[in-house]
């Protein structure tokens, strides 16, 4: 047992504009701490339990493989199986892990955590390509969306102020001398 598949505490020193809707122990995981790989743990020792789990995680992905941990050790909790699960895609685990982590499973409440320890040398490089193109995919959206703000921006200011021209050529409020002074200052600017 390692110790990130320790539950943590609720934290409760945290300021409450950093609180969630749900208080939890850990807010943040890094790359390196996810994984494909899902340990299940406090599920019910029943005959047939897997059957009524297995379709909970199959909603959130393709499940790869999965297998019970005989030799898990557990502390100081009788009767309850630890799974491990093998998702195809890390975003497919680190969903089901946020959805169905402290869920009521047969009157017993999961634990689930990441097992990056599990990983082999291709799931971690598998892993850390999957970040490195999201991380470029969300730069080019980025740089799409200030690129057309700027855009949208200078048409916005193009347009006032050909609205503006118009309004000062068309006023009859202002005299022919101060229209002619507005023109030969245009020309220096050249709005």
């Amino acid at each position: 047992m390692f110790d990130h598949h320790i539950k943590d505490d609720v934290c409760l020193t945290r300021p409450p504009y950093r609180n969630g809707k749900k208080l939890r122990a850990v807010k943040v995981y890094t790359i390196a701490q996810e994984s494909k790989y899902l340990l299940v743990q406090r599920i019910p020792s029943i005959a047939g339990v897997m059957e009524q789990l297995i379709p909970y995680f199959n909603q959130y992905g393709t499940i790869e493989q999965y297998w019970k941990l005989d030799d898990y050790e557990k502390k100081d909790e009788q009767f309850v199986d630890t799974v491990m699960i093998k998702f195809v895609k890390i975003h497919q685990a680190r969903l089901a892990k946020c959805k169905l982590d402290d869920m009521n499973f047969l009157g017993s409440i999961l634990h689930i955590c990441y097992a990056p320890e599990c990983e082999n040398l291709d799931d971690l490089r598998e892993k850390l390509c999957e970040r490195r193109t999201i991380v470029e995919h969300r730069n080019n959206l980025l740089k799409r969306k200030k690129i057309k703000q700027t855009q949208s921006f200078k048409q916005t200011t193009n347009e006032i102020r050909t609205k503006m021209r118009d309004i000062v050529q068309k006023s009859n409020l202002i005299s022919l001398v101060l229209q002619q002074e507005i023109k030969k200052k245009k020309k220096r600017l050249q709005i």
